[in-house]
């Protein structure tokens, strides 16, 4: 049903998926990246004349769409609640993470030492200090009697032994100046061992953490999770999956048209950050390592990319077919790790 027609095709989104040719003046040089690829290789198994119609926005690809200027829509098109009633999508041809970027910034002496006053620290080393009293003056009344030369009768001086000799066996240092003689002085000494094998392990692992927090130098150390991003100014493209993400997580969200568009609110400080596809935003980064951006460590979801057609289009349930084919998903996943190849030899 397709022979002789030459199909619109709109194209729109970011690198990598699409990449502009660095000389637009020069119209013979060819938009290139992983969503051209797979298109092309769609086309020529269903053997379709096409020409591409490149697209600023995916808002703009699909008001085209809409009014039937172009028949098909890829590149960045995720399938949404309000689109899919208004056209036809295939099943998807690229999947990615969301993630976020922010800024990244030199930490100041507050918050360096801020994290130290944090509860998890300091209960931490309460809960320490507090065993190593209970620890010492039960071996001090364990020894007084018996070890006074070690443990001296005298509460204060003999409490202070205690204390040391308990200090010394959780550290597992143990200089042997002070140890229990007696029989409950060493069922002390010895539930005391057991238990600071476990206590120790936990206070290093929390120390760590701290540290690690304290000297990082990231404006997100308080992002660890979606959760965290409640209130937070996202901006990210619209029509993507990933503004009912960042609603979803209750973000502060502000719609643009590009990827370029939000980067520029998030240099003048109108947002906090941008909500995105993960491979855009470290695509970026990679083009552009002097920028002060890191991408967080977690993902708030999966965006799928699909071609968007006119309603009952019957060249859906073709390229359907081709998509789904173990073949055509081997070829996706060539051209996608081929061209990452290509990108870091250049």
């Amino acid at each position: 049903p397709f022979a002789g027609e030459k199909l619109r095709v709109g194209i729109t989104g970011e690198a990598p998926a699409v990449i502009l040719p660095q000389d637009t003046s020069n119209q013979n040089k060819r938009l290139t990246g992983i969503s051209i690829d797979i298109w092309d290789e769609l086309a020529t198994s269903l053997n379709l004349d096409y020409e591409l119609i490149y697209n600023d926005s995916v808002t703009q690809t699909l008001k085209k769409l809409a009014n039937q200027e172009i028949d098909i829509a890829i590149g960045g098109i995720t399938v949404t609640e309000k689109n899919i009633r208004r056209f036809d999508f295939t099943q998807p041809v690229h999947e990615d993470k969301i993630s976020v970027l922010v800024p990244l910034q030199s930490p100041t002496l507050w918050t360096i030492i801020k994290p130290f006053f944090g509860w998890a620290f300091l209960s931490s080393i309460i809960l320490i200090g507090l065993c190593l009293f209970v620890v010492g003056n039960l071996l001090w009344l364990a020894e007084h009697n018996k070890n006074s030369e070690q443990f001296p009768k005298h509460y204060l001086k003999g409490v202070r032994e205690g204390v040391w000799c308990a200090l010394t066996t959780f550290s597992t240092v143990g200089y042997g100046d002070r140890y229990p003689v007696t029989n409950f002085g060493r069922f002390v000494a010895g539930s005391w061992m057991l238990i600071s094998l476990v206590a120790v392990t936990t206070l290093t692992a929390g120390i760590a953490t701290t540290l690690a927090l304290a000297f990082s130098a990231q404006t997100y150390r308080n992002l660890q999770s979606p959760s965290d991003l409640k209130g937070v100014r996202l901006v990210t493209i619209s029509g993507s999956k990933a503004v009912e993400w960042g609603q979803y997580y209750q973000g502060r969200i502000v719609e643009v048209d590009s990827l370029s568009e939000g980067i520029r609110k998030l240099e003048s400080n109108q947002v906090d950050g941008v909500l995105y596809s993960r491979l855009a935003l470290e695509y970026y980064l990679y083009q552009n390592p002097q920028l002060p951006y890191g991408v967080v460590d977690f993902d708030i979801g999966t965006q799928n990319y699909s071609i968007a057609l006119t309603q009952d289009n019957p060249l859906t349930e073709k390229l359907n077919e081709q998509i789904v084919s173990i073949d055509m998903q081997l070829r996706f996943q060539e051209f996608k790790e081929t061209w990452f190849k290509s990108q870091l030899n250049n």
